[in-house]
C-alpha cells in the first residue's frame, strides 16, 4: 500500500483503502480497478489522494482507524444535528437537538473508548472522502484528536465525555453562514472573513441552550480559535483563560483543517501542518499539548513516499510509538533513482545518522 496523489491513477489502479462519501458511506471500495470515468469523477468530488495496491509494499497495511459501522455512526450523528439545526423554529430545534442528545453521548462514548484501547489511532486518524463531506469527517476528526490529546493529558472519563462531545460539534456554528462562503474557492474579503469567524458565537449560542450539552463542551465551539498569546478570536483570549478544552481543541482543528482537501485548496502534507503547529508551540499553542501532539499523530503516515538523507526514495512502513518523527522506510529506489530488484527496510530510529529529507504528495 502506498499514498499517491490522484493526478497519478492510471486506469487499472486498485484501492488498497476506500473512499467515502459526505455521510460516510464507502463510495470507492478496496481493490476495485479504476476506469478513465472513475478517476475523472473522483477529481471533481474534490479527492487528491489515495491509497493504492503496491506489490512491492503489499504487506505495508493498516486497519481502518475506525470501524465502518461506527465512522458511518458517527458522521452521522453530526450530519443529522447539523441538519436539523436549519429547521423549523427555536422551539422545534431545541426539542429534535434534545432527542438527539442520547445518540451524541454514545457516539462519544464509543469514541472514547476505541481511543483508549487503540492510541495508534491517531496516527492515521486521516480518511480519504469526497470534498462535501469536509465538515462531517473533519468533526469526527477532531473529536478523535481532542480525545487522544485528553487522555494523554489525564482527563477523566466525564471530562473526555464532554470535551468528545463539543469537539464533534465545534464547527456546529457554520449553519450560520452560508455555503458560498464557507466554500468559496477564492481569497475571502476581509467582510467575508468576518462573518465566518462569528461561527465561533453562533456555536456557542446553539450548544448552551441545550440542556444536553454541558457549558464546558459549549466552550468548545467558542474557543477552538483561540490562541493563548490573546490574538485568537472572538474573545482574544490569553494563557489560561483559555478553557483547556478549547485548548486542545485549538490543536486538532488546526491540525486535520490543515490537512484536510478542500474544494479550494489541497490538503498541506502532515509534517508541513505538524511544523505549523510546532511554530506556534508557545504562543498560540499550549506547549504542554503541542509536545503531547508530536508524540501522537503521525508526520510521516504509513504509506507516505518519503527520500531519506541519503537521498534513497521509499515509502513509510511502521510508526514507532512516541518517536513519530523517525519511522521505519522500506527504500524502493536508490540515490540515482534506479528502482531496486531487492528493497530493504532502514529503521531510522537506530540509525540516526538518517532522516526524512523530502515528502512527496
Amino acid at each position: 500500500m502506498r499514498l499517491t496523489s490522484v493526478n497519478r491513477l492510471v486506469p487499472g489502479d486498485c484501492l488498497a483503502r476506500p473512499v467515502y462519501d459526505g455521510e460516510g458511506r464507502v463510495l470507492v471500495g478496496v481493490g476495485v480497478p479504476m476506469t478513465a470515468t472513475m478517476i475523472r469523477r473522483l477529481k471533481e468530488l474534490g479527492v487528491y489522494a489515495l491509497y493504492l495496491e503496491d506489490a512491492r509494499t503489499a504487506d505495508v497495511v493498516f486497519g481502518d482507524p475506525l470501524a465502518p459501522e461506527l465512522r458511518r455512526r458517527a458522521v452521522e450523528v453530526v450530519r443529522e444535528v447539523m441538519h436539523r439545526l436549519t429547521e423549523g423554529d427555536e422551539v422545534t430545534k431545541r426539542f429534535v437537538l434534545q432527542k438527539q442528545a442520547a445518540s451524541i453521548r454514545g457516539v462519544v462514548n464509543d469514541l472514547v473508548e476505541v481511543v483508549r484501547e487503540n492510541p495508534e489511532i491517531l496516527q492515521q486518524v486521516a480518511d480519504i472522502y469526497t470534498a462535501d463531506g469536509f465538515l462531517y469527517h473533519h468533526s469526527v476528526h477532531v473529536a478523535i484528536l481532542s480525545i487522544g490529546l485528553g487522555i494523554e493529558a489525564g482527563l477523566t472519563n466525564g471530562q473526555l465525555r464532554d470535551l468528545g462531545i463539543g469537539a464533534l460539534l465545534h464547527d456546529v456554528g457554520k449553519l450560520r453562514i452560508a455555503p458560498e462562503i464557507l466554500n468559496k474557492p477564492a481569497e475571502l474579503t476581509r467582510e467575508e472573513y468576518d462573518l465566518v469567524k462569528r461561527h465561533t458565537t453562533y456555536g456557542y449560542e446553539i450548544l448552551q441552550r441545550l440542556d444536553a450539552i454541558s457549558i464546558p463542551s459549549a466552550q468548545v465551539a467558542l474557543q477552538h480559535h483561540e490562541r493563548i498569546d490573546g490574538s485568537g478570536y472572538p474573545l482574544g483570549l490569553k494563557g489560561n483563560e483559555q478553557h483547556l478544552f478549547g485548548r486542545i481543541a485549538a490543536i486538532a482543528d488546526v491540525y486535520d483543517a490543515m490537512t484536510s482537501h478542500r474544494v479550494y485548496r489541497p490538503g498541506f502534507l502532515p509534517h508541513e501542518a505538524y511544523e505549523y503547529i510546532m511554530a506556534g508551540c508557545g504562543t498560540w499553542y499550549d506547549s504542554e499539548l503541542v509536545k503531547i501532539f508530536v508524540r501522537q499523530v503521525a508526520i510521516y503516515p504509513v504509506g507516505q513516499t518519503v527520500r531519506l538523507s541519503t537521498g534513497e526514495v521509499g515509502v513509510v512502513t511502521e510508526i514507532p510509538r512516541g518517536f513519530p518523527q523517525r519511522p521505519r522506510v522500506r527504500v524502493l529506489y536508490d540515490p540515482e533513482g534506479c528502482e531496486l530488484a531487492q528493497p530493504f527496510e532502514r529503521d531510522l530510529i537506530r540509525e540516526l545518522s538518517v532522516v526524512v529529507a523530502d515528502v512527496f504528495s
